[in-house]
């Protein structure tokens, strides 16, 4: 992550020339994590990937005509940004040996209904997606959750009992409300084996 988030463009480069100084290429870069003003309308959203896109494809971020990259993209409410802005990235490091890494964007929930019933359908979409990969979330080594208050303890053991040994690592709660108005959590999840504060 970089130390502090980088209007969005900017933040882009910088994670290609981190990369490329790592001596990997810029489809290396896995994920982004994004900060961004206030949630956004559906079309405002829209106006936004179609931006977005563009500037990956221009980066070299791109793989068979596919955008690769997952993402998270939530409005801060504590550390707000005045401009889209990237707050971190991932990206993949040949190790011979090491155990399995991932990274899932971002997904926010899916049902109505109280914190309990979301958070559980949060968990089930990223479970069913680790599975697709041949993971699983208890390997996880970060759970972030975005919401804007406080979260029901109730909520928080259903995520828990899903996660098993993951929940060694803790939950990270960033303040903060999902991309698209209306929606009130997201959780992204990864195993990473290094992770780094960096500077741009």
């Amino acid at each position: 992550m970089f130390e502090r988030p980088i209007p969005l463009e900017t933040g882009i480069d910088a994670a290609v020339r981190h990369v490329a100084a790592a001596a990997r290429p810029p489809r290396s870069i896995a994920g982004f994590e994004l900060r961004i003003p206030k949630p956004l309308s559906q079309s405002g959203f829209d106006d936004f990937n179609r931006g977005y896109i563009a500037m990956l494809r221009r980066a070299g971020i791109e793989v068979d005509g596919l955008m690769t990259a997952a993402r998270t993209n939530v409005a801060p409410i504590v550390g707000a940004v005045d401009r889209p802005s990237v707050f971190g990235f991932t990206y993949t490091v040949p190790a011979r040996g090491a155990p399995p890494a991932f990274l899932m964007a971002g997904v926010p929930e899916e049902v109505e209904g109280d914190a309990r019933a979301m958070l559980r359908n949060i968990t089930e979409i990223l479970a069913a997606r680790a599975a697709a990969l041949g993971c699983r979330l208890r390997d996880s080594t970060a759970v972030q959750i975005y919401a804007a208050g406080a979260i029901d303890p109730d909520a928080i053991a259903d995520v828990a009992s899903e996660l098993g040994d993951a929940a060694l690592h803790g939950l990270r709660w960033f303040p903060s409300q999902p991309p698209i108005e209306g929606l009130r959590y997201e959780i992204d999840v990864r195993a990473a084996r290094t992770e780094l504060v960096i500077s741009a």
